[in-house]
């Protein structure tokens, strides 16, 4: 885990073209001057040479008696551990500094970003509360806490996407920036092929970032060795290459060339023949003269436009966002982004597609050193409000360099040193993780419990489309489920009522099984069909009237989903009037009554085959010479009885 930015070619370029010349005069110092060893490390440290001094603070610490002395090296250690990409070290040297009387509260900031880089927000937003405490209106301070709070209030689920460390193509070192070219992936390294031959920077002990090709081989699923793109590479750095297919012109990053003298990192371009080589690369030419370096580039679809990052004079603070137009052989007076997209802290590794541009920034709130963002070009070319891409584009520390491989978003690359790589910035794979949707059920005897073996289950989809299948000895039945669709499950089963379900996948982004296990219950507890007639309940007639009343029609309704859950029954309404009265008079009201059920139930489309209609009068008596009214209700009744079940 890196705590800066260390993988970005400018950082590291202008410490690397002098260090030749740094060794030797050092060397000459120490046996001129006869430095102490507290000298020499601390001439390591102000020089930035971190891997050096530590290793020199640490052979001194058990030497030094004096408690002053050790609160110094304390802080000194924790330093250099931080910025070697030692978190957890350098928050215990952090802590021992102040237990030793260490007083400058900045060590709080630091150590909250440690956390902040780590992930762990909670002591993160803890240790930068303090410091705000100490340091009112801190903007780095306030920034970390804006991170803490937007990470912390972020939904925990992230599995849209399927993210791949690439162990074939990362090494130990810095690799990044990979960009896909025909069939070969092209990108960053600063890995050391050869620790005896390759130079290296002691500010973190990496070498001299170069490009890098490969390819995939379909045969064994993985990348086949990276090899350095030779013509491309020279003894200093490059990387951080952009293509336009347009134009076959690729475009990189190219610093302390000795033959650039004006500036330490510029744009170089280079062609891409038919035979599938590069030509030597070339400065890009320039309609003005840059201010500083310029790097990152990252080309438009049509060749015209090149974006790039800078801390080129006018703009927003730290490392802004450019763009430049294509004049002829030139390219044109840069304009700077603006505020939209730019802040006062660093954007960087912009990549440009026809709808959008993706960069990174640690100016705007994210979870911790350098977020992915989008921001969509309007109709008018300008750019949209940025949004962050989130987890899992996002982690806690530095994602940047993110390619789609297709116009769907489903697959693609980043850079990032989160947690759990191989070494510092790492390549990432990802794609859309396939959405699995099904549905699992079981059917059974819902007076018996007993699985009901090969009943019909058919799922009926809001396109028309259908499926059918049968349960197994264990009345089990499954199906998959397509994204965005409304379902209807019945379960069908011979001397049986079905009985049926709705289900829906709109919206799911996420595999799924609906089952009574996951809490979406699709088991049917069906009731075999009896001979008798069934009473429907809360039937209910005006007196000496036959029209059926409004709180009749939800029973009626629970009739009307029955029989279309069991479409090959054929039913007959029933019904039966109380002793009292007249049996003629009696006969035809119960007739009407039965017939109004059945006028309501092909009025909700029931086919009027499948229905007919009989009253009974007083004939059928639940109980004989009633006396009471609750008697007289019971034989008051209205029900239906299955005459036919194919």
């Amino acid at each position: 885990m890196k705590y800066i930015p260390n993988s970005y070619l400018s950082m590291k370029s202008n410490w690397r073209l002098c260090m030749v010349i740094f060794i030797l005069l050092f060397s000459f110092s120490l046996n001129v001057h006869a430095q102490t060893d507290m000298e020499i490390a601390n001439a390591a440290f102000e020089n930035k040479e971190y891997a050096t001094a530590l290793n020199l603070y640490q052979k001194l610490y058990e030497k030094t008696r004096s408690a002053k002395a050790k609160v110094d090296l304390n802080f000194k250690m924790a330093e250099c551990y931080r910025y070697t990409g030692h978190g957890l070290e350098a928050v215990k040297w952090y802590d021992k500094a102040k237990a030793g009387g260490y007083e400058n509260p900045n060590y709080l900031y630091h150590q909250a970003n440690i956390y902040l880089q780590l992930g762990d927000y909670e002591n993160a937003k803890s240790k930068i509360t303090a410091f705000l405490a100490a340091v009112p209106d801190d903007k780095d301070g306030t920034l970390i806490l804006n991170n803490c709070n937007y990470a912390l209030s972020l939904p925990k689920d992230s599995t849209l996407y399927t993210f791949k460390n690439e162990s074939s193509l990362n090494s130990k070192y810095n690799d990044y920036a990979p960009i896909q070219i025909k069939d070969k992936l092209y990108f960053t390294s600063s890995k050391i092929v050869d620790e005896k031959l390759d130079k290296t920077y002691s500010y973190d002990g990496e070498g001299f970032s170069d490009i890098y090709v490969t390819s995939y081989s379909n045969e064994d699923k993985s990348y086949n060795k990276p090899k350095k793109v030779e013509v491309l590479n020279t003894p200093f750095n490059e990387g951080v290459m952009t293509y336009c297919e347009k134009t076959k012109t690729a475009y990189f990053t190219k610093c302390n060339d000795n033959k650039s003298k004006s500036e330490s990192c510029i744009i170089v371009e280079t062609t891409l023949g038919s035979d599938g080589n590069w030509s030597a690369p070339t400065p890009i030419k320039l309609s003005f003269k840059p201010t500083n370096d310029i790097e990152h580039p990252a080309i438009s679809a049509d060749g015209n436009k090149l974006y790039f990052a800078s801390k080129m004079e006018g703009g927003n603070g730290g490392s802004d966002i450019w763009v430049m137009k294509k004049n002829g052989e030139e390219w044109g007076e840069p304009v700077n982004l603006g505020s939209t997209v730019n802040t006062e802290r660093n954007e960087m590794f912009p990549v440009a597609t026809e709808t959008a541009l993706y960069f990174s920034t640690d100016g705007l709130a994210g979870l911790g050193g350098l977020d992915l963002y989008v921001s969509n070009f309007n109709g008018d070319g300008t750019l949209s409000k940025p949004v962050n891409l989130k987890p899992p584009f996002n982690s806690a520390g530095d994602d940047f360099f993110i390619t789609y491989n297709d116009s769907e978003k489903s697959k693609g690359f980043l850079s990032s040193n989160r947690q759990g790589g191989v070494g510092g910035d790492d390549i990432y794979s990802f794609y859309l993780t396939p959405v699995l949707l099904t549905v699992k059920g079981r059917i059974f005897d819902v007076d018996s419990n007993r699985a009901i073996a090969n009943a019909q289950v058919v799922l009926t989809a809001s396109d028309g489309t259908t499926d059918t299948a049968y349960t197994n000895a264990n009345g089990e039945y499954s199906f998959n489920l397509d994204k965005n669709k409304d379902y209807k499950i019945n379960a069908i089963a011979p001397g049986y009522f079905g009985d049926s379900r709705k289900l829906s996948t709109q919206g799911e982004k996420f595999s799924k099984e609906f089952s009574k296990a996951t809490g979406h219950n699709y088991d049917f507890g069906i009731k075999r069909i009896p001979k008798e007639e069934i009473k429907i309940e809360d039937i209910y007639y005006d007196y000496d009237s036959y029209t059926l009343r409004e709180e009749s029609k939800p029973s009626l309704d629970k009739l009307v989903k029955l029989l279309e859950d069991t479409p090959e029954a054929n039913v007959q309404i029933n019904s039966h009037t109380d002793e009292r009265g007249k049996f003629d008079y009696n006969m035809k009201l119960s007739e009407n009554r039965a017939k109004s059920v059945v006028d309501y139930l092909i009025e909700k489309g029931i086919n009027p085959t499948r229905l007919s209609s009989k009253g009974f009068a007083s004939s059928q008596p639940v109980v004989k010479n009633a006396k009471t009214e609750e008697d007289h209700q019971k034989n008051r009744r209205t029900t239906f009885q299955v005459l036919k079940n194919d």
